[in-house]
């Protein structure tokens, strides 16, 4: 494993069958059932952290801080879906990420995948003191 693979140009692909789960519970039944806008972000969430977490320390993982996806064309149930992400940018912790995602027939949705490289397990002040404040409130 090693950070210095992290370069642009390192690429993934992780393709899934559109099953019944991907398919937004109020078009399920009718003849429209295809993938939702936020599935498509979970799949190019989950190529943009493959392509970095074979390359990390075991005490590292990546944390998503920002998504852009632009869903183009509607992709049924049954249909395969890839997902290609390619890291377009990194400066030190933050790592960039070009998406497109294309079914069997077209391209589908394209979009970009900020991610950050963090220590697995960290103690995150900011996060304590949130869920301090919450459990103060109930």
């Amino acid at each position: 494993m090693s950070e210095n693979a992290i370069q642009p140009g390192l690429a993934e692909t992780y393709s899934v069958v559109v099953a019944d789960e991907h398919v937004p519970v109020h078009l399920r039944g009718t003849n429209a059932e295809v993938v939702a806008t936020p599935e498509l972000v979970r799949f190019m969430e989950k190529a943009a952290m493959d392509a970095l977490e074979k390359h990390l320390a075991p005490d590292q993982t990546s944390v998503g801080t920002k998504v852009s996806l632009t869903h183009m064309a509607g992709t049924p149930k049954g249909m395969r879906v890839e997902v290609r992400a390619r890291l377009i940018e990194r400066d030190r912790r933050r790592c960039v990420f070009e998406v497109e995602i294309h079914d069997e027939v077209e391209l589908v949705a394209r979009g970009t995948n900020e991610r950050f490289i963090v220590p697995r397990e960290r103690r995150n002040e900011k996060l304590m003191r949130k869920i301090e404040e919450a459990n103060k409130r109930q």
